[in-house]
């Protein structure tokens, strides 16, 4: 007994030494079929780049291999401090200060602050200077100094189509009309409020605190975010969206996703003292009756009964006083199709942020053309900012296609052309490697380059957001710098700080021009004058 033991103890011991046939006893299979497995799930990973449509499953393009690299090189991180704008926050600072806001917007305290380098931004000079002390607003807030301005270098081109913008926010600071409203469509770059929620606070700071604007129920993705406002929904929802056309009505909504539902689902937003509410939006289709039970600061409100007839589109509001407030909608009975919901308050300017990851702009041929421009001339918008891009590069589609699909875009989100400004907003740089350098995607050169050009077909101004990062290389010194992800496509938090400081203020130059009546600003105003930007190659 006691040798069949010794026996079976060292059987795996001769099993495994060095001699003549020892790979025989090595166990094939088993590895054979741990390999198999890593080969599929490494396939699995790459399955995405082969297509555009799977383009959210790319887990690579999502992985920042900064701290990995800089804890094998032993150096240490730079900080995005050394080289934003002054006057931003810390790196890891969520938002602006209220002094922060206004200073940026022009109209804050009067104590310099010290300039940092951002070489390839354009919007600050050398550290050892000072920014000229931000004085309070003019009594007209369409009067433009050259201290909002900074240093900028790239401005808006075709600037003389945004004229109905700037004649909404001459009537509004006149106190003519109650409301300015913006609507930014865009992927990724806004999917999480980043750049358009530092514009929207300098907006409103000169112009006035419109409130948060417009949001979807759900997104597709866990990135879409509302920053100054929280929102809530339940896990029931049937979701629908304008990338993947999955809606048999084609009816997407203001915002391009909807979601269905019955009893028991149920959405809600929350506002904060900094973000105030005054009117809270419900925008929906009916499915035939249905009862929707309604909560404001946890009490009982006005339930929504709907009645009309199934396919109409309708809007329901509820007004509270100007604050701090949270509403839940629920519905009780009957299945209900919302597109979304809103907080504003009853004047001001309203910058409503509209992004998905993944989005192209060509995807909303998908929606029904007389649904989209319903639901746009129910939330009629002053300025339309149509800002894709990233994801289109990896298309493959001619440039007349391109030209001809986004042109009818354009035209069906604009609704009314004659009242409604239009601005293309060209994406930013993405990398790519060659030779051990980062330079800029020929592909987004390409898109960059059509962009362009749709902008006058179109009948829309355009900002050269590639230009605002320093052109050729531009994400490639910005992920240096700390403004943008290792991923070479998106921006840091810090680095979508500096972009929506530079799209305010290329809007602040472009209302300069239009009351100079002037194709550039005139001499002698202390302003930079407007650039004609040379096409890429």
């Amino acid at each position: 007994m006691a040798e069949a033991d010794k026996q079976q103890t060292e059987a795996p011991e001769d099993a495994w030494r060095d001699g003549p046939g020892a790979l025989a006893n090595v166990p094939w299979p088993a590895l054979g079929r741990l390999a198999a497995l890593l080969g599929m799930l490494v396939g699995a990973s790459l399955l995405p780049y082969t297509t555009a449509r799977l383009d959210n499953y790319r887990y690579w393009d999502r992985v920042d291999a900064a701290p990995i690299r800089g804890a094998l090189t032993m150096r240490a991180p730079q900080k995005p401090d050394d080289f934003a704008p002054a006057g931003m926050p810390a790196h890891d600072q969520e938002e602006l200060s209220g002094d922060q806001v206004l200073q940026l917007a022009g109209a804050g305290p009067s104590q310099p602050l010290p300039k940092v380098a951002s070489p390839t931004t354009g919007l600050s000079g050398s550290a050892s200077e000072t920014v000229a002390p931000a004085q309070p607003l003019p009594p007209n807030p369409m009067q433009v100094d050259a201290v909002a301005l900074g240093d900028q270098k790239v401005w808006l081109s075709g600037n003389d189509n945004m004229a109905p913008f700037y004649q909404a926010l001459e009537q509004l600071t006149a106190h003519r009309r109650p409301k300015v409203r913006i609507a930014h469509y865009g992927d990724s770059h806004i999917a999480n409020d980043g750049l358009t929620n530092i514009t929207r606070q300098l907006l409103q700071a000169r112009f006035g605190d419109g409130g948060h604007g417009f949001t979807l129920v759900q997104g597709r993705t866990e990135w879409y975010v509302h920053k100054g406002l929280t929102r809530g929904a339940s896990e029931g929802w049937h979701l629908v969206n304008f990338l993947n056309g999955n809606a048999r009505d084609g009816a997407y909504g203001y915002g391009g996703v909807a979601v269905e539902g019955g009893a028991g689902e149920w959405f809600s937003l929350d506002t904060t003292s900094k973000h105030r509410a005054a009117i809270f939006s419900l925008y929906y289709k009916s499915l035939g009756k249905a009862i929707v039970a309604v909560r404001i600061d946890g009490k009982a409100a006005r339930e929504l009964h709907v009645t009309a007839a199934a396919g109409t589109d309708a809007v329901a509001n509820w007004e509270v006083s100007d604050g701090p407030h949270s509403i839940q909608w629920r519905v009780t009975s009957g299945r209900v199709k919302w597109y979304g919901g809103a907080a504003e308050r009853s004047e001001g300017l309203i910058y409503d942020s509209l992004g998905e990851v993944g989005a192209r702009g060509t995807r909303w041929l998908n929606a029904d053309e007389h649904h989209l421009q319903a639901q746009i001339q129910q939330r009629p918008v002053d300025l339309l900012i149509v800002n894709y891009g990233g994801n289109e590069r990896m298309d493959k589609i001619s440039e007349q296609s391109y030209l001809d699909k986004m042109t009818k875009v354009i035209g069906q989100l604009r609704g009314d052309p004659l009242h409604t400004a239009c601005l293309v907003l060209g994406p930013g740089d993405h990398g790519a490697r060659e030779k051990g350098k980062i330079i800029s995607d020929p592909d987004i050169v390409r898109i960059n380059n059509w962009q362009r050009k749709l902008a006058p077909l179109a009948h829309c101004a355009f900002l050269d957001a590639r230009a605002l990062m320093g052109g050729e290389g531009g994400m490639g010194r910005w992920v240096k710098q700390g403004l943008g992800w290792s991923d070479w496509s998106h921006f840091t938090g810090k680095g979508e700080q500096v972009m929506g400081l530079a799209v305010y203020r290329a809007l602040l130059q472009g209302i300069f021009q239009y009351q100079q009546g002037l194709a550039g600003a005139a001499p002698g105003h202390g302003l930079p004058a407007q650039p004609t930007p040379a096409q890429d190659k």
